[in-house]
């Protein structure tokens, strides 16, 4: 199950590593904003922050910031109205990541700039790692799980839950829209992230490891101290990058000359 208090710390600790690198005061918009704990922590440094996710995101109903419900594809704000965006492991969600880039570009000011954080192929294999412990652990569990199941209904329902968690160990499934995980060995690397902002009318200026060691499973959990994270990360690399990227000058057509 998913610690949201925990994973609270660690979103906490990306965007602590990038705060020196913003305008202080500024207006920000924080897109896919999850819990809103990083928008909570942005306003409580003192940025203008309004943060949107979809309504039916898995974090709505631990909401620690007021966030707003948006469609998926039109951003609820004005030409020109933000000085930043900021974003932590979403833009691998976004299926039509070229449609939003426009939205990106529209609600930027001229000056503007996004800061997007995202997970690395680091992240990547360590998942594929973990998951398959899990699954062995699960395998190993399952006799006595379904000892202590009760009736034969409620059997079957742990029998298929069960052997649904030890498969996704074997067969890698993808985080982000891929339509498996094994490619995201590649796409989440710093190259490919690269290649995407440029097709999207956006040019990185600056890039940086956030410097933290997680994986998908959360492996060892609360066990594992953020001090204990960061020196793993010393030791595999860091699981998310932090890209600063601005919208590149539109180019002017023969025809508007």
């Amino acid at each position: 199950m998913l610690d949201i208090s925990y994973l609270n710390k660690l979103r906490r600790f990306e965007i602590e590593q990038i705060l020196p690198f913003l305008p202080g005061g500024c207006r920000v918009l924080d897109f896919g904003s999850g819990t809103g704990e990083q928008a909570r922590l942005l306003a409580k440094h003192g940025f203008h922050v309004i943060a949107i996710d979809l309504a039916g995101s898995n974090y709505a109903a631990n909401r620690v910031f007021p966030v707003l419900d948006y469609d998926g594809r039109k951003i609820p704000l004005d030409d020109q109205s933000v000085d930043l965006i900021f974003s932590s492991n979403v833009l691998e969600h976004v299926e039509d990541l070229e449609q939003i880039a426009q939205e990106f570009r529209r609600i930027l000011k001229p000056d503007g700039f996004a800061v997007h954080v995202l997970p690395t192929a680091v992240w990547r294999s360590w998942s594929f790692v973990t998951a398959l412990t899990e699954s062995l652990r699960a395998a190993l569990n399952l006799p006595a799980e379904l000892i202590h199941a009760g009736p034969m209904e409620r059997r079957r329902h742990v029998l298929v839950r069960e052997l649904r968690h030890i498969a996704s160990g074997f067969i890698p499934r993808a985080h982000g829209t891929s339509a498996e995980g094994v490619s995201e060995l590649w796409t989440f690397s710093s190259p490919a992230w690269r290649r995407k902002f440029e097709r999207c009318g956006f040019e990185v200026v600056h890039e940086r490891p956030c410097g933290i060691f997680y994986t998908g499973t959360l492996f060892f959990g609360e066990r594992f101290s953020i001090a204990k994270r960061r020196s793993l990360s010393r030791l595999f690399g860091s699981v998310t990058r932090a890209y600063f990227v601005k919208p590149k000058p539109r180019t002017r057509s023969a025809n508007s000359r």
